[in-house]
């Protein structure tokens, strides 16, 4: 008897369970898009991107119900808490750009979201950018309105994607010992996920 392997696409399989794995969504907010940086942006279609401060924002449909930069052309999301930043300060996007960059990823390759400016479900973040990898760096589960293990550093699957919860960036920032487990913690999990 042959065995079958029904993948269902995520955002059908957040909807499905979304009443056990994530609160139901109690509002949704509508953000304003820049039609004029959105065309200036599809325009160059850059492939490396520097991180600046400022960096540009960038959107992928107009439908979009929140913001987030890059282009997500990987499927990979980043999702992050800086209440001071737009998405992220400076520095963590230094060190969030040298570790996609060690995954042979780029800014366009994501989707960074911060969700200290913008209160977000997981589902409503799957159901706009479905995922094949979320790294979650120091955001609970809580926050996100779900219910799933969120052991740091183990990676947990929800469908075919691949939740990964991770400390902060602030918290690897440095060259003491503290900063350094913490990177190779990180390190260990993603050269799994991405096979290097």
């Amino acid at each position: 008897m042959s065995q079958e392997k029904t993948i269902l696409p995520n955002p059908l399989l957040v909807s499905l369970y979304k009443d056990t794995l994530v609160l139901p969504e109690l509002s949704k907010k509508k953000v304003e898009i820049n039609e004029k940086r959105i065309e200036k942006l599809e325009e160059k279609k850059i492939e490396e991107r520097e991180p600046i401060a400022g960096a540009a924002e960038m959107m992928a449909t107009n439908d979009t119900s929140f913001k987030y930069l890059g282009e997500h052309l990987q499927g990979v999301t980043v999702i992050v808490k800086d209440d001071l930043a737009v998405y992220l300060n400076e520095t963590d996007l230094n060190l969030l750009t040298s570790i996609l960059k060690a995954c042979k990823l780029t800014l366009a390759d994501i989707a960074l979201v911060n969700v200290a400016q913008q209160k977000l479900s997981l589902h409503q973040i799957l159901a706009t950018l479905p995922a094949k990898l979320v790294i979650i760096f120091e955001v609970s589960g809580t926050e996100l309105k779900m219910k799933l293990p969120t052991t740091l550093y183990k990676s947990v699957q929800l469908g075919d994607t691949y939740l990964l919860f991770s400390n902060s960036l602030a918290s690897m920032q440095g060259t003491d010992q503290l900063a350094k487990v913490e990177k190779s913690k990180l390190w260990n999990v993603l050269k799994q996920l991405f096979q290097l």
